[in-house]
Formats: structure tokens, C-alpha cells, sequence
């Protein structure tokens, strides 16, 4: 008999897939650019490479879209970084997703941040 796993979930926004040609930049000392898979109001998912495991702490994150949309240094905190599935496992190069939350938003950001998930966001998740 199989035991019933249940969770409670506990963000407080609902998360958004984007649309490809959205893209989050992590400002120095970090300097990584990557696809963003999902966000919310509360923070965001991206994927990006790298060839020597997970890259450096930033304080704070650009995002990009491909018709100019752009945020610029949102205050974040990475809450996980790790390898995503790789169909070469000897490759020097590794596929990594990093999540990371929003902390302390200025009026501005949390308006032009809803004005990216509505335009590029799609709640199918």
C-alpha cells in the first residue's frame, strides 16, 4: 500500500514559466547570464552554465528580455544552486539552476516586476 506524501506549500506568490528571451544577469562578483525558467513576486528560477560548480555569491540581479525589458540590481539571495541532469556526464561543462528570492523591493521594482510577469509570464504551473 502506497503511504500518501502531502506538503504544505509555502510561497506566497504564484510562480510564472517565462517565456524564452528572458534572461537574469548576476551582478559582480558573480557575472553569470542565464535563461530564467520561472518567477513570482517573491523571487525567481534560472538556468545557466558553468565549468567550476556553482558560481559566486551576488547581491543583487539584472533581468533582461529580448524586446529590452529591463529590471536593473534587484536585491536577491540565493536559497539553492545546483547540477541539473546532464545527458554527458564527463563534460567539463555543467547545466546549474539557481534560485533565488526577492528581499526588500523598492515601490519601482515590484511595478516594473509586475509588468514583466504579466508580458512575458504564463501561470500554466
Amino acid at each position: 500500500m502506497e503511504k500518501e506524501i502531502s506538503f504544505k506549500e509555502r510561497r506566497k506568490h504564484k510562480r510564472f514559466i517565462m517565456r524564452d528571451g528572458t534572461y537574469a544577469f548576476l551582478r559582480p562578483p558573480a557575472n553569470k547570464l542565464g535563461q530564467i525558467i520561472d518567477i513570482s513576486m517573491s523571487g525567481l528560477a534560472f538556468s545557466y552554465f558553468s565549468t567550476n560548480g556553482a558560481s559566486l555569491e551576488s547581491a543583487g540581479l539584472d533581468v533582461l528580455a529580448d524586446e529590452g525589458v529591463f529590471l536593473e540590481n534587484l536585491p536577491i539571495k540565493t536559497v539553492n544552486d545546483f547540477v541539473l541532469p546532464n545527458e554527458q556526464p564527463f563534460s567539463q561543462i555543467t547545466m546549474r539552476r539557481r534560485c533565488v528570492k526577492f528581499k526588500s523591493l523598492s515601490r519601482e521594482h515590484k511595478e516594473h516586476l509586475l509588468r514583466v510577469i504579466e508580458k512575458y509570464g504564463r501561470s500554466d504551473i
